[in-house]
């Protein structure tokens, strides 16, 4: 089966209830490329997650165009990392399993191979669903442009969640490209990335909320990302994709359960839009609480 259309199904959904079509990103010119000025062996590889992860203690995201980031240290066990995000329909897997779409632990079973020379001391989140693309590039760009700066990363990775978060991940990637830190999006949702153009991504076709796995996974989450940053190193040109042959059930049912969900006549299941900050847990929102109190 052919991957699913996201734009075309948000279009009816929105349709459907009413709403003004949303207005996708078509990138009208080719991304920068940079190639890695070495061996990904010898790279210090940084990481963004958009699915909105926080370390217990830490602020959550708010649902309102929230454009802020957390630093995540390298060493975070990846219990301790928990989600807010507007499309939290995405999040009962990542929020078993972070790895599903924070690859943290895939990522250091990569560094202690020598697939990669090292980890950024602090890998990065966003809560990527920011339908405003004039505040991704006015205020979450910059911010975690200086971010990535700081931390003197040779290359990037960014793994999206949401249709929205896909749109989000293609703009960081093409302006870190354009600062020539290369880059690399690893993506379930196709045709939001093909309309981004981003300088290279790896697609694997799994439902959103799984970019980088299925949860528990570890085999599979390791293979998805070393596939990924291979594409990274390997890759000649701009727009370089690369297909993922992970298969996420031999029927694909998933595929029509999620045209009937997300398309015409389905449930608009994002949450409130505010500024409220949307804890995992209450015990989060304590710990949180308890540290700004500080």
């Amino acid at each position: 089966m052919e991957p699913i259309a996201y734009m075309q199904l948000t279009r009816e959904l929105y349709a459907s209830h009413g709403y003004a079509p949303y207005g996708w990103r078509q990138a009208d010119s080719p991304p920068p490329f940079v190639r890695l000025a070495k061996p990904l062996s010898e790279c210090r590889l940084g990481m963004l997650g958009t699915a909105g992860a926080y370390v217990m203690g830490q602020v959550a995201y708010y649902y309102k165009d929230d454009t802020s980031y957390r630093a995540i240290p390298k060493d975070t066990p990846s219990e301790r990392i928990h989600f807010s995000h507007i499309t939290e329909n995405y999040l009962p897997d990542p929020r078993r399993d972070a790895n599903c779409v924070f690859p943290i632990d895939a990522l250091r079973a990569l560094e202690a191979e020598g697939v990669i020379g090292s980890l950024a001391d602090n890998l990065f989140s966003c809560m990527g669903g920011v339908y405003s693309q004039r505040r991704v590039e006015a205020e979450l760009i910059p911010a975690l442009t200086a971010a990535f700066q700081a931390e003197r990363v040779d290359a990037v990775l960014l793994v999206p969640m949401c249709p929205v978060c896909h749109q989000t991940a293609c703009m960081i990637a093409r302006h870190l490209e354009g600062l020539g830190i290369p880059t690399i999006c690893m993506g379930s949702a196709f045709d939001i990335l093909k309309a981004g153009r981003p300088p290279r991504a790896s697609f694997v076709d799994f439902p959103l909320g799984h970019s980088s796995g299925k949860p528990f996974d570890r085999a599979g989450q390791i293979g998805l990302v070393r596939r990924a940053l291979a594409g990274l190193e390997s890759a000649c040109e701009p727009e370089s994709f690369f297909i993922a042959p992970d298969q996420w059930d031999a029927d694909e049912q998933w595929k029509a359960d999620t045209r009937k969900k997300e398309g015409a006549g389905g449930e608009d299941q994002r949450k409130p839009r505010d500024t409220v900050p949307q804890y995992q847990t209450d015990e989060d929102r304590k710990l949180a609480e308890a540290a700004l109190a500080v």
